[in-house]
């Protein structure tokens, strides 16, 4: 029980803050009204849309905290108080008019003309990635069998047994940041870039860490959120993500669809392959590692002729982050699926 981790940081006057998130996939923010939580007894600061510093976050046309919600658990507003029950009671003081919008959640879905815009402009895919070797019709021409088949891979969710979060506490224009995370220079670095700092008064500090893979690599919104409220009260201000927020809104595996076709020989003989692979991106692209689905075909066993296409499609659910081996274990699962009906069809180990 010696170990220290995020959540066990205590400081004199620390606050512990909670946050309110959107109960709808996609929403418009009408009117949000905080005076109640703000004049609770024991509650310091109240940051929402209505009162939080231009910081863009995700993309370059999304804020901190965005009057236009597009996932369920979406961050609507936070409050730092003396403990974290205050900081409970006075979420449930806040006042909110939603506008609930269209929202998609599947990929067939997002792909039709009718479907809601998930961003404005309408944007539902990025652009297809696209490599190609050798002269794939040909192969299969060659090929004395195909597999011709659909793999779908489900959504997985970190959920390390450690969560997200921090503990930010200024001293002076130093920023101090005991931090969960598997990238200490990159929460250092992207801390820094959003606060308007010089990366040398930013110190991230992390003894222990129950857990990450990938989702830890980033900086989230929770951290850069604790240190402005230091910054405001002058006291050391915790926020770490209970289990339902780290469901919602701390990253996923996004789920995939992959059209796989696989031609061989009668020995066993690769003579093409060309996969359609569509991935779940979420509503938003969150930096780090991305998952590189494409890559394990390319790399994985000889093959003369080639084609991989892959697209991230946007859906009104929590963002993707990277998730040990980002790609590849979507991939090996597709691939070694197809290899096994391969060697079936042939009668061959």
């Amino acid at each position: 029980g010696r170990a220290r981790y995020a959540y066990d940081m205590r400081l004199p006057g620390q606050l512990y803050v909670a946050a309110l998130r959107s109960p709808y996939p996609h929403a418009r923010i009408r009117r949000i009204d905080t005076a109640q939580a703000e004049a609770l007894s024991g509650v310091h600061a109240v940051l929402s849309s209505a009162n939080a510093p231009d910081i863009t976050w995700y993309e370059e046309e999304c804020a901190l905290f965005a009057k236009t919600l597009r996932f369920q658990g979406d961050e609507v507003a936070v409050v730092a108080a003396e403990s974290e029950e205050i900081a409970q009671d006075a979420l449930r003081l806040i006042e909110v008019d939603y506008e609930p919008l269209g929202f998609v959640l599947d990929f067939e879905a997002a792909l039709q003309p009718a479907a809601p815009p998930i961003h404005e402009g309408g944007n539902q895919k990025d652009e297809p990635k696209v490599y190609e070797r050798g002269d794939v019709d040909r192969g299969f021409a060659e090929a004395a069998v195909v597999i011709n088949q659909v793999y779908t891979t489900q959504t997985q969710v970190h959920n390390s047994l450690e969560p997200h979060g921090c503990t930010a506490f200024w001293q002076g224009d130093q920023l101090t940041i005991w931090e969960s995370t598997q990238g200490i220079f990159e929460v250092r670095e992207q801390v820094a870039q959003k606060l308007g700092l010089p990366e040398h008064h930013v110190r991230v500090i992390k003894e222990h860490m129950g857990g990450g893979f990938g989702s830890k690599q980033i900086a989230w919104k929770q951290t850069v959120i604790a240190a402005l409220i230091s910054r405001q009260t002058g006291r050391p201000v915790q926020f770490m993500l209970d289990r339902e927020a780290e469901n919602l809104a701390a990253g996923s595996r996004g789920k995939t669809w992959q059209r796989l076709r696989l031609g061989a020989k009668r020995d066993g003989t690769l003579t093409a392959l060309a996969v359609e692979i569509r991935i779940a991106n979420g509503a938003y692209s969150v930096g780090g590692e991305a998952a590189n689905v494409s890559g394990l075909y390319q790399r994985l066993y000889h093959c003369p002729n080639m084609r991989t296409e892959q697209v991230a499609i946007y859906l009104n659910t929590g963002p993707s982050v990277a998730f040990r081996a980002p790609g590849h274990v979507e991939a090996a699962f597709a691939l070694e699926s197809a290899m096994d009906e391969l060697a079936r069809t042939l009668a061959i180990d």
